[in-house]
């Protein structure tokens, strides 16, 4: 019987995962009330940390920020543009 529970638990597990992958496009929607941030508070909280700022693009209810640190290495972040709120962060590939 317990390997039966896990089975299914772990199926639902796995179905649970896409669902939740698919919800995460929506990250950048607008808030209710539609106020934005400006990308140049964006622009001036990445250079208080230490990065040039090198582009900065509103797409889809979010900034799209391309950036490089003290050390050289290249970054792209995703900021929603209601709250300013870091919404997503990798390395760049040049």
């Amino acid at each position: 019987m317990r390997p039966i529970i896990m089975t299914i638990a772990l199926l639902a597990t796995g179905l649970a995962v896409p669902a939740m992958a698919d919800s995460s496009d929506n990250r950048c929607t607008p808030h209710a009330d539609a106020r934005t941030v400006a990308a140049s508070e964006v622009s001036k909280g990445l250079e208080g940390i230490g990065y040039r700022v090198d582009r900065i693009k509103a797409e889809h209810g979010c900034y799209e920020v391309r950036a490089v640190n003290d050390s050289g290495v290249p970054i792209q972040a995703l900021f929603h543009a209601g709250t300013g709120e870091l919404v997503q962060a990798r390395l760049a590939r040049d």
